[in-house]
């Protein structure tokens, strides 16, 4: 008992640090008035109107980049007001302009609405038929919108980054600076996993970004912070493979970071991405399988406490100071997120969801199975033994349980998943860098019988 109260003490006052810094983070970059970044708001929104809500980033590519939601941040980040900066970052205000926006309305159930001009120059609340904050957005910096709506259940805690950079840059060159940003990330991962694991694990998780359009996120505002922690965390983790003393403390760190950055886009891929990385290093030194299961198991609870604690606390936070009643509305916003039903869809929401596992998954399978029929045979030619084939399975449940962490998070959030197809579908990240490693163990397996064989005497 003394172990576990020690344990809780502590990951309690990591949680209260990570809260403090969180907070100080947003507070300090709402200080600085908006007409910093006025000019480049005002371009990127004459931009995200060319491109559309959804905008296709290229002709041999089916990606289509999320701009609903980008637009929104862009909005969120010129509606801080620096003269009430806990206010700003708590609510995170859109369309809001200090002296000019004469109505506010609160947080509510389903998706966020949008304000547009109408024809006859009048303001409309829309619902999800005729969602556009991409033109509510330019309407908002051309003055024709007064009326604001705040977004608090989120933390939004990219805001510090992109506040930043939208002083220097426009959307545009936001974008430029994540790729490369990314590409640094890429190619530092890959020479990490090279050298701390072997050559092949570095083909797989690089293959599996690259089939997720790894590249194409930095193109999104939305997705890419969720992105960062993922690579950053795995990069942490690699350099202290060998150092590394509290694992399910940094699991907790992690899901805590998650929340504050992330738009509930793929959060699950910065849990099993550097999981999958600290089974892979600690293979080498054989450790009992059910070490991995226990490993893997106390991993994901570790970090969906981190991940809910830290947003149920930005709920409870505002409240304390606003008496908003935003602990209830989010609560019921976590309800709807998990309903089996689609306003948009004379189809039931199962069977939109069942298409879209399929459609995210065909691919995957199409390369599995051939490389798994491939390998089938080629072990029945040598004949490995039923024992190795069971130690193989043991040695490979975590890295299964791992694979099919996306789809369980499709199923519980069955609306969100369909609600949302741009993004979510990366979730399949983690599906096929599972599947993969445990077709390279199979190699693994193989290996081990013919070392073995040839150190048994004739």
């Amino acid at each position: 008992m003394k172990k576990i109260f020690k344990k809780i003490i502590k990951y309690t006052k990591l949680w209260i640090i990570l809260l403090i810094i969180f907070n100080l983070s947003l507070c300090i970059t709402s200080l600085f008035p908006s007409k910093f970044i006025e000019k480049n708001v005002k371009s990127s929104a004459d931009i995200l109107l060319k491109e559309g809500n959804a905008y296709k980033i290229s002709e041999f590519s089916s990606i289509t980049n999320n701009n609903y939601t980008d637009s929104i941040i862009i909005n969120e980040a010129y509606s801080i007001d620096n003269t009430d900066p806990i206010y700003s970052y708590m609510s995170m205000r859109k369309n809001y302009k200090k002296g000019e926006t004469k109505q506010v309305l609160t947080d509510r159930l389903g998706e966020l609405a949008s304000v547009n001009e109408e024809e006859n120059g009048e303001t409309d609340i829309n619902t999800v038929d005729d969602y556009n904050p991409v033109g509510e957005l330019h309407d908002f910096m051309n003055g024709k919108i007064d009326t604001s709506i705040t977004y608090g259940r989120y933390w939004h805690g990219y805001m510090p980054i992109y506040r930043v950079l939208l002083i220097f840059f426009d959307i545009m060159g936001i974008r430029t600076f994540l790729l490369i940003l990314f590409i640094a990330m890429f190619i530092y991962l890959m020479y990490l996993l090279k050298k701390k694991i072997g050559i092949l694990t570095a083909i797989i998780f690089g293959y599996a970004l690259l089939m997720q359009g790894y590249f194409f996120v930095s193109y999104s505002l939305e997705s890419s912070p969720v992105f960062v922690v993922m690579m950053l965390s795995c990069i942490i983790l690699l350099k202290r493979i060998d150092k590394i003393k509290n694992l399910y403390g940094y699991f907790f760190a992690i899901g805590c970071i998650t929340n504050f950055v992330d738009f509930l886009t793929v959060p699950l891929i910065t849990l099993a991405m550097p999981l999958c990385i600290y089974l892979l290093a600690k293979q080498k030194n054989k450790k009992e399988c059910k070490d991995y299961i226990t490993i893997t198991l106390k991993s994901i609870v570790i970090w969906f406490i981190g991940y809910m604690l830290t947003w149920i606390s930005k709920w409870v936070i505002y409240d304390i100071l606003y008496d908003e009643g935003l602990l209830e509305s989010a609560i019921i916003q976590v309800i709807y997120r998990t309903e089996r039903y689609n306003p948009n869809s004379r189809l039931e929401l199962m069977e939109e969801l069942a298409f879209f596992i399929l459609n995210n998954i065909q691919y995957i399978f199409i390369l599995t199975t051939t490389m798994i029929i491939v390998r089938l045979i080629t072990i029945f030619k040598i004949k490995v033994k039923l024992k190795k084939m069971s130690e193989y399975i043991k040695e490979n449940l975590s890295f299964f349980i791992i694979s099919i962490m996306p789809l369980i998070w499709y199923v519980l959030l069955a609306n969100h998943t369909i609600l949302h197809p741009r993004f979510v579908y990366r979730h399949m990240l983690i599906f096929l860098c599972g599947i993969l490693i445990c077709i390279k163990n199979l190699f693994i397996i193989q290996k081990r019988e013919k070392e073995e064989n040839m150190r048994t005497p004739c």
